[in-house]
């Protein structure tokens, strides 16, 4: 009899990421011994852009026709509270990943439900609270309603406001159904911001859009009249490639630096050449992370022994290459390490320099609350997967 344990895995569609999912399953299998990779089978089921009835009926597929062990893949919090009783009523666990587009919530979800975030919002967060102690009042926050429509731009002022600000601007894109929503469009804006004078501009932009924005901002003529602050996915090392032959500078978040030299994540690059061959991005380590756990959980596994396995998740910890990872949405849950970055070009080569250690969020803040209420978008795919 095939005692594997079965994880079906939500795989929504992302032009940006396209390969998010196969380097996430690289990624966790890269930390499991070679010997365990049998025991775990992954179950892919395509879910489009990863809306409320596309991933409820896909979960629904997986419990009752490939009856998997486990619920995995990406899945937004705004979806969340409807798979929740299907998974709970069939007593099944369920291990979910996201960018962090959106904070957690700030109540008891499921006794059954484990996250491994990229937290992407701590980074704004930390953005947010750098900005005003580095610049002072009066920032502008850019952006188009698809990136407006998460909690990234609330982290972001919640931070400015934490660190004494009072006032700050917001500047969203009209949404137009046809054609780009920067090019040939944003100087406009940008003219309002050159006559406004704001102390910074925090520019919230996701694939094309990131790039037809730096390309326009450089032709604005305001990078040398108003210092840059960018997301941490404008700042990856997937975009910064494709514009590095920009004259710009301007300043960023990391949660995780690919060319350090520490010994977990020089590890976790030569585990991950050695299986896949490829080079990692953060889905890989998002992977990683989890396959670091399931592997002290092995004999568990092997036994089937859920209500161990649950109890084991809910308190261990990983020491990873973004420092201590922990599974279990509660007031231990893990902040991440965050650098703020000067970035440049120099003939076509991207230099990041680390000035400063950005502040996260401890979990159990009541600034949680304020931003969950202010956010009232109800966008449901997960970030990045357009």
């Amino acid at each position: 009899m095939n005692n594997n344990i079965k994880i079906g895995f939500l795989t929504p569609y992302s032009s940006i990421y396209p390969e998010m999912t196969p380097s996430l399953i690289s990624g966790f299998y890269s930390a499991i011994p070679e010997k365990y990779h049998n025991l775990f089978q992954f179950i892919p089921e395509y879910v489009g852009q990863g809306g409320d009835k596309s991933i409820t009926e896909a979960v629904n597929k997986l419990l009752n026709f490939n009856k998997v062990d486990i619920v995995s893949g990406f899945v937004s919090y705004k979806v969340l509270p409807s798979i929740i009783p299907n998974i709970e009523k069939r007593q099944k666990m369920a291990l979910l990943f996201d960018v962090g587009e959106y904070i957690p919530y700030n109540h008891h979800i499921s006794e059954s439900v484990f996250n491994n975030s990229f937290q992407m919002w701590q980074s704004e967060f930390a953005l947010g609270y750098w900005a005003y102690k580095q610049f002072g009042d009066k920032g502008t926050v850019l952006t188009p309603i698809y990136d407006g429509g998460y909690h990234l731009q609330s982290a972001f002022r919640q931070g400015a406001e934490m660190a004494g600000a009072s006032e700050m601007d917001f500047k969203v894109l009209n949404y137009l159904p046809e054609g780009s929503q920067v090019k040939g469009r944003i100087q406009e804006v940008f003219s309002q911001i050159r006559t406004e004078k704001p102390s910074f501009i925090h520019a919230l932009f996701c694939g094309n859009e990131a790039l037809e924005f730096y390309d326009e901002f450089c032709k604005s003529g305001l990078k040398n009249e108003i210092p840059l602050i960018v997301s941490a996915h404008m700042a990856s090392d997937e975009i910064l490639k494709l514009v590095s032959n920009l004259d710009l500078k301007f300043y960023s978040a990391s949660m995780w630096n690919y060319n350090s030299q520490e010994k977990v994540n020089l590890l976790f690059k030569k585990r991950v050449d050695d299986f896949a061959g490829q080079k990692p991005d953060f889905y890989t380590l998002l992977g990683y992370e989890v396959g670091l756990v399931f592997e002290r959980l092995i004999l568990e596994f092997q036994k089937r022994d859920w209500p161990e396995i649950r109890k084991r998740l809910k308190t261990e910890t990983i020491e990873g290459p973004r420092g201590k990872r922990s599974f279990f949405l509660n007031s231990e849950y893990a902040t991440p390490i965050i650098d703020i970055e000067k970035i440049g070009f120099s003939s076509s080569t991207v230099t990041k320099i680390v000035i400063e250690q950005g502040s996260a969020l401890k979990y159990d803040h009541k600034t949680y609350e304020k931003i969950h209420k202010e956010n009232v978008s109800g966008w449901q795919n997960p970030y990045l997967c357009i």
